[in-house]
């Protein structure tokens, strides 16, 4: 067959229904993989004994090994996301045998993420902050400050706060409460988050500019 005409694959994506009928299902396999750990809560983070890299899962310690790769899940917890999509849906399944949970695990191309739901509705509205990343992944929330949290969860608070970087006179990231805007992205990470949607896509340029990160960010 002519190589012109091969479809390229489609993307694979986790998708996750939980016992009580919610779907969570981003197109960051990550993130999807984060927010299902938070889902069933840090109470049966002890009971877990799926390993990856011959080591447990989630910890309460950053691996050094993968430290880039150990993200905040809940209550000082981190989860280890050196893994394809294909091998976190494993983990995930065999999570949910480990605790006999009934909720649904699954793997495809064609399912409608949250992302793209946010970003649907977010046409019919004005006033929405939006964040496409070079790999084709969106941060697109319900609201600005949510999208502005997605994207944070993205990036990495800690890459955030390695540059040390500041907007308007305040740290972004910083490792307590300091002020009365902030939101916790994490157990040790505070964001300090802009009240209009205006400073918030400058906050993220700024982020974009100083970590060259080849972002676009748009306000719809």
């Amino acid at each position: 067959m002519d190589e012109n005409l091969r479809q390229r694959a489609k993307k694979k994506l986790l998708r996750v229904t939980l016992p009580d009928g919610s779907v969570i299902c981003h197109q960051s396999a990550t993130m999807t993989f984060i927010d299902t750990l938070k889902a069933i809560g840090s109470e049966y983070f002890d009971k877990i004994t799926t390993e990856n890299c011959h080591l447990p899962l989630l910890s309460k310690e950053r691996y050094p090994r993968f430290k880039d790769c150990m993200k905040p899940v809940c209550d000082g917890w981190y989860v280890n996301t050196q893994s394809d999509t294909g091998q976190k849906f494993m983990q995930l399944t065999s999570i949910k045998a480990q605790l006999g949970i009934n909720m649904e695990v699954e793997l495809g191309s064609d399912f409608i993420t949250s992302d793209e739901k946010a970003v649907q509705k977010s046409k019919k509205n004005c006033d929405k902050l939006l964040v496409k990343f070079p790999n084709g992944e969106y941060a697109a929330g319900e609201n600005p400050i949510d999208t502005l949290i997605d994207a944070i969860w993205q990036i990495g608070p800690e890459n955030v706060l390695r540059k040390e970087l500041m907007f308007k006179g305040k740290p972004i990231i910083t490792l307590s409460k300091k002020y009365n805007n902030q939101i916790q992205v994490g157990r040790n990470y505070w964001l300090t988050v802009p009240g209009q949607t205006k400073d918030k896509y400058k906050m993220l340029c700024i982020i974009d500019v100083m970590m060259k990160l080849g972002l676009e960010v748009i306000i719809i």
